[in-house]
């Protein structure tokens, strides 16, 4: 007896066009290329010009916070300073065996912001405009509700499978 199994040559790609992550990170790639298109002139990167925002907006602020704040990994962090910091708009005190890393914008990165800012605004305002402002203000909460969650449902213990469970005889 010989049996034939055909693959449908056609694929179902109804799980990747429906994964929230693909999406999100799709939409991130085009939103980001859009504003570095807009900032770009500048010499900052939408990454570093946030990070500029949020130095600009707080008088100091230590590594850890920043992080924390505008939800980048560390490393992540360290990589968009090392060039801001090379060019002298932001300063980087302490660090090593423990002790806290201080950041603080200078003077010269406080004229790259004032520099930088018509430039996001009008990608800000784009975007926005291309969305409706309802629309942006429900998204984003909505967004910040999913985050909100997901960070919550990643630090709580996973329950085991009962199948899994410590008593299970076979």
């Amino acid at each position: 007896m010989h049996i034939h199994i055909t693959m449908s040559k056609e694929l179902d790609m109804s799980a990747v066009e429906n994964c929230v992550c693909f999406n999100l990170r799709w939409v991130t790639r085009a939103v980001t290329q859009f504003y570095d298109a807009e900032m770009r002139r500048h010499g900052i990167r939408p990454t570093q010009g946030t990070i500029l925002l949020a130095l600009n907006a707080k008088e100091s602020w230590n590594m850890a916070e920043l992080s924390d704040c505008l939800g980048l990994e560390r490393t992540t962090l360290v990589r968009n300073l090392q060039p801001l910091q090379r060019d002298g708009l932001v300063t980087a005190d302490g660090g090593g065996r423990g002790r806290r890393v201080e950041l603080a914008i200078t003077a010269k990165g406080g004229k790259q912001v004032e520099k930088f800012m018509p430039a996001w605004e009008s990608a800000q305002s784009t975007a926005v405009q291309v969305l409706g402002e309802k629309r942006w203000s429900a998204l984003l909460a909505d967004l910040e509700k999913v985050a909100s969650a997901l960070k919550i449902k990643k630090k709580s213990p996973t329950p085991l499978h009962p199948r899994h469970g410590a008593h299970h005889h076979e």
